[in-house]
């Protein structure tokens, strides 16, 4: 079942509106097999709270029997409401311990459904809300989303619900056994804590959301820390790091003093209350007993209930102060949920595009921030089969060609075609399977070797994953490792050098057999023998595959059917690599530009 997204949630959401929200969210993610065992801890909860109440009627019976001074000519003798009495808090305390089994069975995997859905969400996200997002910021949003349904839920099974049906079971009992001021000091303390917990949960909302923020940046700057440990190392940077790290968590510890003094604040009005409570149905049940207007079993009862009542009273008042801060947690998390989805995610897959692999861009203009344009007026073709570079200086526009061609962003003006047919209208699914990309920057999974290659077709076995990684130059280095295939990689592929996690990627791209491959930068930290070795492998295995290079490099567009210069996001020039040597304009600049550097270092060696 989808999540609802609830797009009037923003940033000022009120406390109802959220907790609209997320029972509309849990509704949504709840199956058979939760709500099946939510509607049995219901029943349980209301079993439970009837016999709360009936059970200190017992008690009673069995005091007013052995004060009376008739005990052998009651009604139930003694054993008998002993039994009833231990037999009830018995029954009570199993069907409770009951209760919490069939509920965890059914938080945990509406915890489960709640985060795969969370996690799906995210990952179809598009690229501009991952270009700004912090990732510690973002797992703690999720994290404590999380932990604040939790809250919620469970108070409401084990605070809220119980205490509302043994106050509504206790209140009928006090009015039809005993005279009406016992009920009225009971309404007036349920008043008073309402009024108690009211301001508190209307004072604690500010704080619970603080407490929230200062965690989230917490955990945003050490996740951010964590993840540049080698940057750090570079730059002797550990004592700044730490120190601003430091900074965050006082900030954090800060506010959690705040939190935590409005809750002893909230405590002791309670505390307050209760005293007054207890107090007044002592005192007034001690002068009817003393007038004879009221047995010994009475007040006991009477004292039981006032006892059974306030006690859950406070709970129920502190459920609704954690639940404030529940929802506190939460808003972020729904907040994110509100976030769009890329676009047509949820398109029908269409029928296998007919062609073999023909992209055209036409006249496409793009720009990342408006009025900073990044492409102008783009246009070519790649006919199927064939070998078009883009080449040209850092910041040109190089690489945004390949990030509109996954539809990670989409262009301002003008449109991307495969096979003559506009991309907008390809579920993105269906698109990008028709195109492999092999990256500058080759981030990998913290896996095995296998599980890098082999994670763009799920499908291969470890002899293709051989297969691409011989083409891409890098079987026989995977091989002399200790553990081959099984190597894992660390995060982000830290045990691997630069040219190593290119030869992963490429040999990943290769493995998807795409319509469409694309090589930014794919040979950029390869030494030049091994990119040519690499390069002239690729050429052969790739042919009939259209293919679109993204270079700054020249030695690796040399074989292209056609070159394109970008320069500020236009193509100022565009033909074959001899036909534009034979120009000696831009291109021919570019090219000799390395070969001079390379006389130079020449004659120095001399």
């Amino acid at each position: 079942m989808h999540l609802r997204i609830f797009t009037i949630l923003r940033k000022n959401i009120s406390p109802p509106e959220t907790l609209k929200a997320i029972f509309g969210i849990a509704w949504a993610q709840a199956d058979g097999f939760i709500k099946s065992r939510l509607v049995l801890t219901l029943v349980l909860v209301f079993c439970g709270s009837i016999l709360a109440a009936i059970s200190p009627i017992a008690l009673k019976l069995l005091i007013d029997g052995l004060t009376g001074g008739d005990i052998h000519n009651a009604v139930y003798s003694p054993a008998f409401l002993i039994l009833i009495y231990l037999l009830s808090l018995w029954i009570y305390r199993s069907l409770s311990e009951f209760r919490k089994k069939i509920f965890s069975a059914a938080d945990q995997r509406l915890n489960r459904n709640l985060s795969r859905q969370l996690f799906k969400h995210v990952m179809q996200l598009p690229m501009t809300f991952h270009l700004n997002r912090e990732t510690g910021a973002l797992s703690q949003t999720l994290i404590n989303g999380l932990a604040g349904y939790s809250i919620i839920l469970q108070h409401i099974i084990f605070s809220i619900l119980p205490t509302i049906l043994e106050i509504l079971m206790i209140g009928i009992i006090l009015s039809s056994l005993y005279p009406a001021k016992f009920l009225i000091i009971l309404c007036i303390s349920i008043i008073c804590y309402i009024g108690v917990f009211a301001i508190s949960v209307a004072r604690i909302t500010t704080p619970s959301r603080q407490v929230a923020q200062a965690q989230t940046e917490a955990y945003a700057s050490l996740t951010d820390s964590i993840l540049n440990t080698e940057t750090i190392k570079y730059f002797n940077g550990e004592s700044r790091v730490h120190d601003r790290f430091d900074k965050i968590l006082s900030v954090t510890e800060r506010k959690w003093a705040c939190f935590y003094s409005l809750q002893m604040i909230n405590g002791l009005w309670v505390t307050i209350i209760f005293t007054l409570s207890l107090g007044t149905s002592m005192v007034l049940a001690t002068r009817q007993v003393m007038q004879g207007q009221m047995t010994v079993g009475d007040f006991i009862l009477i004292h039981t209930y006032m006892l059974q009542i306030i006690s859950p009273l406070e709970t129920l008042g502190f459920a609704f102060r954690d639940m404030a801060q529940g929802i506190s947690f939460t808003e972020k998390m729904i907040d994110l949920l509100t976030q769009k989805k890329e676009p047509s995610q949820i398109m029908s897959p269409l029928e296998p595009i007919s062609g073999k692999g023909k992209l055209r861009f036409d006249r496409v203009n793009f720009s990342y921030v408006k009025g900073i344009p990044v492409l102008k007026d783009i246009s070519f073709t790649i006919e199927p089969g064939k070998i078009l570079a883009i080449v040209g200086v850092s910041g040109s526009g190089k690489s945004t060609v390949s990030r509109l061609l996954f539809r990670l962003f989409d262009p301002d003006e003008g449109n991307i075609l495969i096979n003559e047919r506009p991309i907008s209208e390809i579920p993105l699914a269906q698109l990008r399977s028709y195109i492999a990309v092999v990256p500058q920057d080759s981030i990998l999974f913290n896996d095995t070797i296998a599980y890098n290659i082999g994670f763009g077709e799920p499908n291969c076995d470890l002899q293709e994953i051989e297969q691409v990684a011989r083409l891409a130059h890098i079987h026989q280095r995977i091989v002399a490792m200790p553990n081959g295939y099984q190597t894992m990689v660390g995060e982000r592929g830290i045990k691997l050098s630069g040219g190593e996690k290119q030869r992963i990627s490429i040999a990943r791209a290769i493995l998807k057999k795409p319509q469409i491959i694309i090589f930014d930068e794919a040979t950029s930290s390869l030494d030049t023998k091994t990119e040519q070795h690499i390069l002239d492998k690729l050429i052969t295995q790739l042919k009939g595959t259209t293919t679109l290079v993204i270079a700054h490099r020249l030695s690796t567009v040399i074989h292209a059917d056609e070159i394109l210069v970008l320069d500020q996001g236009s193509v100022i020039e565009r033909g074959t690599h001899a036909d534009l040597i034979k120009r000696n304009e831009v291109y021919a600049s570019l090219w000799h530009t390395p070969q001079k550097n390379s006389s130079f270092l020449r004659k120095q060696e001399k």
